[in-house]
């Protein structure tokens, strides 16, 4: 059983299918983690427009757009060795007929310079995919730590301004002594903004929230200032219904640091995908693996996630 066969069986799906298939199938799920709203196919025959020879292509992606569809077609040798020129150029004859948008051939191990050259004169994309080592995180970015500094606000002190002195009157003639007594600063133990009758009209904390996100914040001193609303709210003060025009308001800010670390390490590497003469080389982890399987047509689909035991 080849590694490519055995990391199959451990995250894709155990069974009994006829040598290189396998790797065909893992290609499809791998183009599926690349291309996740593409349809990706395993085991399609294809014919060219007019055509009457069938193709059988081991790994098909379709994106059907809504103005312009785009094919993909892949061939799948899990070989030992290097790739040949006849590969590629038996290849080359389903792909001069069916005419995909792109073609790929993706092996272990390499291709022979015969059949990189023929690859390029036929604009045919060869690819590796195979199992990771340790080395090939050399050159790549397993653990980011990244710093970031907060400010941020801690609870303000406000005071209500009164929309006008009728309303200050109002509220020394009307309120509950007893209600004031309760705390030292009873202008703010409101916690709606409400109507001229007395009905709540907006949560406080809601209606507050993004004038205070538009202040400054400063470690260093209090912030302190007042805001005006433009037109008469009503609060609740003591028992009392009170209009008012704005606040002055004063609170502190803190800063912190945080630092949070991004661990490659705690997902396991399974695969490399690299595509020659290209910048395009990424890592397929076991996470991208273990949540894709196929259905009755060969196409990738989800895995249906288990019922809770």
């Amino acid at each position: 059983m080849s590694e490519m066969d055995t990391i199959y069986d451990e995250f894709i799906a155990e069974e009994k299918l006829k040598q290189g298939t396998k790797y065909e199938k893992m290609a499809a799920v791998v183009f599926k983690v690349l291309n996740q709203n593409n349809v990706v196919v395993h085991d399609l025959t294809l014919r060219g427009d007019g055509k009457k020879t069938g193709h059988q292509i081991d790994v098909t992606v379709q994106n059907p757009g809504l103005n312009v569809s785009k094919r993909i077609l892949i061939e799948c040798k899990d070989y030992d060795s290097k790739v040949g020129i006849s590969i590629v150029r038996d290849f080359f004859g389903a792909v001069s007929q069916i005419k995909p948008d792109e073609a790929f051939v993706v092996t272990t191990v390499g291709y022979t310079r015969g059949a990189r050259d023929f690859a390029e004169d036929e604009g045919i994309k060869l690819a590796i995919l195979r199992g990771f080592k340790e080395e090939d995180w050399e050159g790549r970015i397993k653990t980011i730590h990244i710093q970031a500094t907060v400010i941020f606000r801690n609870t303000p002190k406000l005071s209500w301004i009164a929309a006008n002195e009728q309303e200050i009157e109002k509220f020394h003639a009307q309120a509950n002594p007893e209600e004031v007594n309760k705390t030292q600063d009873t202008r703010t133990r409101s916690t709606y903004f409400y109507d001229q009758a007395g009905n709540p009209l907006e949560d406080l904390q809601s209606a507050l929230q993004p004038i205070f996100d538009r202040l400054p914040r400063n470690p260093d001193a209090p912030t302190t200032g007042r805001h005006e609303f433009g037109e008469v709210k009503y609060v609740k003060m003591a028992g009392v219904l009170v209009g008012i025009k704005g606040f002055e308001y004063e609170y502190t800010s803190s800063q912190s640091t945080i630092e949070t670390v991004i661990d490659q390490g705690n997902k396991v590497a399974l695969l490399i995908f690299k595509v020659l003469d290209d910048e395009f080389d990424k890592i397929i982890f076991d996470q991208d693996l273990d949540k894709w399987t196929f259905n009755d047509d060969g196409e990738v689909t989800p895995k249906k996630s288990k019922p809770p035991v």
